[in-house]
């Protein structure tokens, strides 16, 4: 499969997922030593597949237990090196040859595992959110936990981390449907056994918070979480960790969504950021909050520094929701100086996200309504539009008669006439003839 010298095994455990089986296979193609499925219990053509592409295959009972299944899975790599996606992961192409080169350049260091970017999708393709991943190591360790499993070395050591986040990127598709589908319910049910086992574990009160989350069953998510939180062990509170401060997170988000009093959410807010204050997210949550409520002023405060953070710290392991919602995060922004009257910020903001996608409707609406706003502009009457016109050829071609119908769209949204008659006046009568029987029907 792969070129001489190099030696990865990619290995993944499976259950009916003949849908992802073909593509999880695919990206190891050339790169791989060989490839190892495990199926723990497929009632489609999963196997099938999986042997028509070349794939070893293993049958191996459920034991609700994931570690379980990945270390036999494991065990049966014969290769120093494992890369162990789901049936739903893969690496973005041309990243399984850096991978592979990675490799050959850490086999002689204390390295174990790279540490990749993850690019979490939803069922329409569209990021959800970014995190990283340790999915690419050396055989030698193995998986811990009946379920959130994660891996430990065998060698009585921290695990050796290469960061390469900066240039290898796993996808997983199909993020958000796990929780509505039978899934939910299997995870619900090991975390309950894990708990059994290790009542004392903030690792599992937090998950068990999130599949509650999941199932918007806000009052139980809040019960856990605070217990998870209770339960965070001194000498964890100021080292930053993702599980640690995702588990701060979600308490956030489940109060948020419960309408507690602002107190309540500032008196998580302050202690996650006396322990973690690196993490972005805890702002970004606030702000979108304060937003909703109309507090423009608290909104952008939060708005700025969580971008503030975001900017200073990085992503690596750390505000996965700012991250992936960078674009919303400063559509928020320019909405908060628009309704604050910091008019300047507001078109500067809006100028931003037009130069990265021109054909964001709500953004270039929002702009024209900030300049409707100016009155110095504005105090020029049609003259005034006229230049604001001439200002939005930054960003589009007004000869074309699709970015003029666009931007008279926009327009039209803010209800500004000088704005209206402005663009109408980039248009032939015959094309306004046709266009207002378009917009009359």
């Amino acid at each position: 499969m792969a070129k001489a010298g190099v030696r990865i095994s990619q290995c993944m455990i499976v259950k009916n997922e003949e849908a992802n089986i073909e593509r999880a296979l695919t990206w190891g193609k050339g790169i791989v030593s060989e490839q190892i499925v495990v199926d723990t219990g497929s009632t489609d053509r999963t196997m099938e597949i999986a042997r028509q592409m070349g794939a070893i295959v293993y049958k191996f009972p459920w034991l609700d237990d994931f570690s379980a299944a990945k270390n036999f899975a494991i065990s049966k790599a014969r290769y120093e090196w494992v890369a162990f996606l789901d049936a739903d992961e893969y690496l973005a192409p041309g990243d399984g040859e850096k991978v592979r080169n990675y490799v050959r350049t850490l086999q002689n260091t204390e390295a174990e595992s790279l540490l990749t970017s993850c690019v979490n999708l939803d069922d329409e393709g569209n990021v959800m959110n970014v995190g990283t991943q340790t999915r690419i190591f050396k055989r030698h360790l193995r998986y811990e936990g009946r379920i959130h499993e994660h891996l430990t070395s065998t060698r009585n050591r921290l695990l050796q981390i290469a960061d390469v986040t900066g240039d290898v990127t796993i996808y997983h598709t199909g993020y958000g449907a796990r929780e509505e589908s039978g899934k939910s319910g299997r995870n619900l049910r090991l975390i309950l056994l894990e708990l059994e086992e290790r009542p004392d574990s903030y690792e599992m009160w937090g998950y068990l918070g999130q599949e509650y989350m999941a199932r918007a069953d806000w009052s139980a998510a809040g019960t856990a979480l605070r217990k998870a939180v209770s339960l965070i062990p001194e000498k964890g509170k100021g080292v930053y960790d993702i599980t640690l401060s995702v588990t701060c997170l979600r308490l956030l988000d489940t109060l948020i969504h419960q309408g507690a009093k602002e107190e309540d959410l500032m008196e998580v807010y302050r202690r996650a950021m006396e322990w973690w204050p690196e993490e972005a997210d805890y702002d970004y949550l606030l702000a979108r909050r304060f937003c909703v409520l109309g507090d423009w002023e608290k909104g952008e405060r939060h708005l700025r520094r969580g971008l503030e953070l975001l900017e200073t710290y990085g992503t690596v392991c750390k505000s996965m929701l700012l991250a992936g919602e960078i674009r919303q995060a400063y559509e928020l922004l320019a909405v908060c100086c628009h309704n604050r009257g910091n008019l300047r910020e507001a078109v500067r903001y809006s100028a931003l996200l037009l130069r990265e996608d021109s054909y964001l409707m709500s953004t270039l609406t929002l702009m024209l309504r900030t300049f409707s706003k100016d009155e110095e502009v504005m105090s020029k009457g049609i003259e005034g539009a006229r230049q604001v016109v001439c200002l939005l050829e930054d960003f589009y071609d007004l000869t074309s008669l699709k970015d003029r119908l666009f931007v008279l769209r926009a327009a039209m949204e803010t209800g500004c006439q000088e704005l209206i008659g402005a663009v109408r006046e980039r248009f032939g009568s015959e094309e306004l003839e046709v266009v207002e029987q378009a917009l009359n029907r």
